[in-house]
């Protein structure tokens, strides 16, 4: 056991002095400082993080620095403004790309330099024109179009959310300077989400607007002469129109008629005083059926629309899926498709889901897109679907604008731009959440929006207008 001992006591010495020995790290350099001890210049190291890569004018940045060794800090912000703190908070004042340097210095004055660049844009806001609604209004944009002597108008409900003056319906019109001239229509009765104008040929306006509950499918139509003396009205609860389209000297109103205890696509031919003198109606299977838009094409007319079960208990809609219908130039139902891979069905149950505005337009290369109720269809000719996008949170009033090979669509937030095969190729973030229509005046699209808002606690939709060109780039109209 002794000699067990004695050669365990032996090997462990050996180890000892064999981990003490010098190794080429540890050597003495030339000048006499061995290699274990830190090189100051190489400790010293330069960095720093964003808290964004971009920012709006006047939107705080965020810098921390993750520098090594430092005695002391210098931050150029290429703007000519310098900060010595460590971890500055910073604002810039111009859009521009700015290259943000920091030098670091350590105690023997060794300096290393490390850069970010950061955009820096202008909020959209400052494009916009925001119209004076008062204290405590909302105002919601249903309409957007075109006088007949190039006037931009908008149809316009504005509510009063904190006193006695009630929800009003107006004719807004707007100069060249947007300065806005405004005509009482009426008070709103019931849920609104869209409405329409139509000026005719012998100087009468005549307007639709939405009129629902959830269980209740209607129409309010008002026609007034040039000088907005009212000539007559119409209250409808078995009648809903959309809008309508030119046909000849003619027009054609489309929309959802109730007959025989079910809601039929209708289309009225109406004379160019508005004057009804013939109705089409159709359905589809034994489901309620509506068109909330038509174009003309080549061989006659497309329409776009659902099918769904009006039911008399909650939910008072189900099953609901969107409707292309092919129509011949005589007005007869020649073909349809029903989209059955529509995710409405679990997203409609109310007939106020369906007050909103609906979108068809035929693109360049044949395609349909169609756009209502948040979600986003492309099909070919034939109405064979090739996309499908849903966009959550969006209201049912959204815009959609066709260009010669893509199209522009309006979603919660945000512009939207696709090819002609639905694929999206650029969004832009205007900060709206509701826009009926875009329409292309003086080489611009322009448009009327909503946004939600909060005033003293109470919720208010408030309204601007704006305008882009056709890649989505914001025009300032100050």
């Amino acid at each position: 056991m002794k000699k067990i001992y004695a050669l365990c006591l032996s090997i462990f010495v050996l180890y000892s002095c064999s981990k003490n020995e010098p190794t080429p790290d540890d050597a003495i350099g030339p000048d006499g400082v061995t290699g274990s001890e830190t090189d100051p210049k190489a400790a010293l190291e330069a960095c720093f993080t964003l808290d964004k890569t971009s920012a709006l004018i006047g939107e705080y940045i965020q810098i921390t620095s993750c520098s090594k060794g430092v005695e002391s800090y210098l931050y150029d912000f290429g703007n000519g403004n310098t900060s010595v703190k460590e971890n500055p908070k910073i604002l810039l004042e111009v859009s521009g790309d700015f290259d943000i340097v920091l030098t670091v210095t350590d105690k023997e004055q060794n300096t290393e330099i490390f850069s970010k660049s950061i955009t820096v844009t202008a909020p959209v806001e400052i494009n916009y024109i925001f119209p004076e609604l008062g204290i405590g209004f909302s105002g919601f944009p249903l309409e957007t179009g075109i006088t007949p002597d190039s006037k931009i108008y908008y149809l316009n409900l504005i509510e009063d959310q904190v006193s006695i003056g009630g929800s009003k319906f107006y004719y807004e019109e707007l100069n060249e300077n947007y300065d806005v001239t405004s005509q009482y229509i009426m008070d709103k009765q019931f849920n609104t989400q869209s409405a329409f104008i139509n000026f005719l040929v012998n100087g009468n306006r005549n307007l639709h607007f939405s009129r629902t509950l959830a269980d209740f499918y209607g129409t309010h139509e008002i026609t007034f002469n040039n000088g907005w003396d009212f000539i007559n009205g119409l209250n409808s609860s078995t009648k809903h129109n959309y809008g309508y389209i030119l046909d000849g000297a003619d027009f054609l109103y489309y929309g959802t008629e109730k007959e025989d205890a079910l809601y039929k696509t209708v289309i009225e031919r109406r004379n160019a005083n508005g004057d009804t003198f013939e109705i089409f109606l159709n359905v589809f299977g034994d489901t309620d059926a509506m068109i909330g838009d038509m174009i003309a094409v080549t061989n006659g007319y497309v329409a776009f629309g659902g099918v769904f079960t009006k039911n008399v208990t909650s939910p008072q809609v189900t099953g609901y899926k969107p409707l292309l219908v092919f129509f011949d130039t005589a007005l007869n139902a020649s073909s349809h498709v029903i989209f059955e891979n529509s995710v409405l069905d679990s997203k409609i149950s109310s007939i106020n889901d369906l007050n909103g505005a609906y979108h068809l337009e035929e693109l360049s290369n044949g395609n349909f897109a169609l756009y209502a109720n948040g979600e986003l269809i492309v099909a070919n000719v034939s109405g064979v679907e090739i996309t499908t996008t849903y966009f959550e949170e969006t209201a049912n009033n959204q815009a959609l604008f066709s260009l010669d090979n893509a199209f522009i669509i309006s979603t919660n937030n945000y512009l939207r731009k696709f090819d002609a095969n639905g694929n999206q190729i650029k969004e832009l973030k205007y900060n709206g959440n509701y826009m009926p229509e875009i329409i292309e005046t003086n080489n611009q699209l322009f448009f009327v929006a909503g946004y939600d808002t909060m005033e003293d606690e109470i919720n208010l939709v408030k309204l601007f207008y704006g305008a882009m060109d056709n890649d989505m780039n914001l025009i300032n109209l100050n």
